[in-house]
Formats: structure tokens, C-alpha cells, sequence
């Protein structure tokens, strides 16, 4: 043992019985609480910015997707390319389809016939997909077979529907000739 170390071991009753003033606890206190706070709010802006850090993400992956979903390997843009005309022509055929079942559906018309005319809407659908796939130069083909599948119906409608009014009385007339025999 040097001296200074023998001094403290025969001194030590006189070093312990002093004991710090409130003032420098309080100082302590004070220092260790700004430290804490310091810490919380370095931890409550990592948060807000870790937050902001994944809505940006979120916000650029979801961008990204809608994008790459919306360029053109859709079918309405390929459609939309390839020829604009046709969804002004797809208006029209769908509101003359639109018609003519409304004017079937008066006659009762047998479950084949809307069998039928739901096979020609999937043969429609396939080939609005297909036109994604198509080569170079076949899409022009696939939107003229759409109009001729439109075409189709109509005229398929047409004919059920002459065919039906020259045998089967509609609902309303039924009920009015049911009101005439009474």
C-alpha cells in the first residue's frame, strides 16, 4: 500500500460522515431528468420519422404496381390503341343488345336462349383477354371478331325475339287478354 491509500484506510470515518447538500442532488436530478427527456424525444421523432419513412414506401410500391398494372398490357389499353372507335362502337351494341333483351324478357323467354347469349358474352371476354397476347399486327383481327360477335347477338336476338312475338303473347298482354275473358 503507498501513503495516500493508507491515509484514506486510517481516515475513512472522517471522509463518510459528510454528506451532500440538497442543491447538489438537485443538480444531479436535474441533469439526469434533461438526459431522459432528451432521450424521449430523440425516440418520439425516430418514431415519426420511421412512420413517414414506410407510408412513403407503402405510398411508392402501390404507385409502382398501379402503374406497371395500367400500362399497356391491359386489355382496354391494347383496346384503346389498337382502335379507339371501338368503345364508341361497344356503347352502341350494348345498348341495342340492352334493348332487344329488355323487349325479350317480356316474352319469358326460354332459359336456352339466355344459356346462350351468356356463352356468346364469354366468348366475348376470352377474346378481349386474348388481345394481350396477341402477336404484332393480330389485334386489328381480334377487335373486328368482337364486332362481328356483337353483330352475332343482335341478329340472334332479332330472331328470337320475331320468332317469339309471332307465338308467344307478352306477360302484359297475356294479363290483358286474362282481364278481356273475365
Amino acid at each position: 500500500m503507498d501513503g495516500l491509500e493508507k491515509f484514506i484506510n486510517d481516515n475513512r470515518s472522517a471522509f463518510d460522515n459528510e454528506v451532500p447538500s440538497l442543491k447538489v442532488w438537485a443538480a444531479i436530478d436535474r441533469a439526469a431528468n434533461q438526459k431522459e427527456a432528451r432521450r424521449l424525444r430523440l425516440w418520439k421523432n425516430l418514431r415519426v420519422a420511421a412512420a413517414v419513412a414506410v407510408l412513403l414506401i407503402a405510398g411508392g410500391v402501390a404507385g409502382s404496381y398501379l402503374t406497371q398494372a395500367n400500362q399497356g398490357n391491359s386489355a382496354t389499353a391494347i383496346l384503346q390503341e389498337t382502335a379507339p372507335e371501338y368503345f364508341e362502337m361497344e356503347a352502341y351494341f350494348q345498348n341495342q343488345i340492352n334493348n332487344r333483351v329488355n323487349q325479350l324478357v317480356r316474352y319469358d323467354p326460354d332459359a336456352q336462349v339466355l344459356q346462350d347469349l351468356d356463352q356468346i358474352d364469354q366468348a366475348m371476354l376470352e377474346l378481349k383477354e386474348e388481345i394481350r397476347t396477341a402477336p404484332e399486327g393480330q389485334e386489328q383481327e381480334i377487335v373486328e371478331n368482337l364486332i362481328q360477335n356483337y353483330q352475332m347477338k343482335i341478329a340472334i336476338l332479332e330472331r328470337v325475339l320475331e320468332k317469339m312475338e309471332s307465338t308467344v303473347p307478352t306477360k302484359t298482354n297475356k294479363k290483358d287478354q286474362d282481364e278481356i275473358s273475365i
